[in-house]
């Protein structure tokens, strides 16, 4: 329930998907084909991150943990478009640094 955090998460995993489809937009499947990465993420950031901040925005758990699913279930879509289904996201069961304080009423450092 750090909305703060998760703000700062989907921002920067937005900014990070961008970056790299602004170097390679369009990717070659293992048979060649062409794989229009951008605009899969297109259709993604515009339906389901969108969802997602707005359960964020709302501070609402429920939704937030069903859309964050979802979330990761169209990403693994496009995953598997480019033939990279060994790339499989998941819910996480820790926290991904011990450096970071993820208690939304941390008091320490000041």
């Amino acid at each position: 329930k750090n909305w703060p955090l998760a703000t700062f998460y989907l921002t920067e995993t937005r900014r990070h998907i961008r970056w790299t489809i602004a170097i390679r937009p369009i990717r070659k499947n293992l048979e060649g084909d062409p794989v229009d990465l951008k605009g899969i993420y297109d259709s993604i950031d515009a339906s389901v991150m969108v969802r997602l901040q707005q359960a964020i925005d709302k501070k609402d758990g429920v939704r937030f943990a069903a859309t964050y699913k979802d979330t990761l279930v169209q990403c693994y879509s496009c995953h598997k478009s480019s033939d990279r289904p060994y790339v499989r996201p998941m819910v996480p069961t820790s926290p991904p640094q011990t450096i970071i304080n993820f208690d939304p009423n941390a008091k320490w450092p000041e």
